[in-house]
């Protein structure tokens, strides 16, 4: 009696033990399988999205940001367009709710060409004016000033974050671009 109270009880242990293992093993090796697949799409569309900012561009060249010193520590990636008409720097903010992505495009002298919102999880409706035309407009053509740009009232946090991430766009642009 004691041996089958025993087996019923580890019994179905060890098979759920083999289940999780087989399990564990299938998500690994999906996980391993899908990486190169997602980081691929990731940066096809990163890719899309520049010569969208910069259409006059013949392609882009990451740099390497670890050589420059007083960076920072938004800044995600800094590219080069490979015709020299510009830059784009990507940089993530602190908002409300996490963090906002953005993208800024350069003019070789500095001026802002355009801004994007890549990512948020900002409140629907009011954290999310980060992404309309009106409030991202404003940044055009602008250079290190920012004048005549200010936070929205109501969506202060995201928008005061937002334009914290264009100002170290732009002290980035200073190290890099000049």
């Amino acid at each position: 009696m004691k041996e089958n109270v025993m087996s019923s009880f580890v019994m179905p242990i060890l098979v759920l033990t083999v289940i999780c293992l087989v399990v564990s093993s299938a998500l690994a090796f999906m996980n391993n399988a899908t990486k190169p697949v997602i980081a691929e799409a990731a940066a096809s569309r990163t890719e899309v999205a520049m010569i969208s900012k910069i259409p006059e561009a013949t392609g882009f060249e990451l740099i390497d940001t670890k050589s420059y010193d007083g960076l920072p520590a938004t800044i995600r990636a800094v590219y080069r367009t490979t015709n020299d008409v510009g830059y784009v720097i990507i940089a993530a903010a602190n908002g409300f709710s996490g963090d906002i992505t953005i993208m800024c495009a350069f003019e070789p002298g500095g001026d802002i060409i355009s801004v994007s919102t890549l990512s948020h999880t900002e409140t629907k409706g009011i954290g999310t004016i980060i992404e309309q035309p009106s409030f991202l407009d404003t940044f055009k053509g602008k250079d290190s000033g920012l004048e005549g740009v200010d936070t929205v009232t109501g969506a202060t946090i995201s928008t005061r974050a937002f334009i914290r991430a264009i100002n170290d766009m732009l002290a980035a642009f200073e190290i890099i671009g000049r």
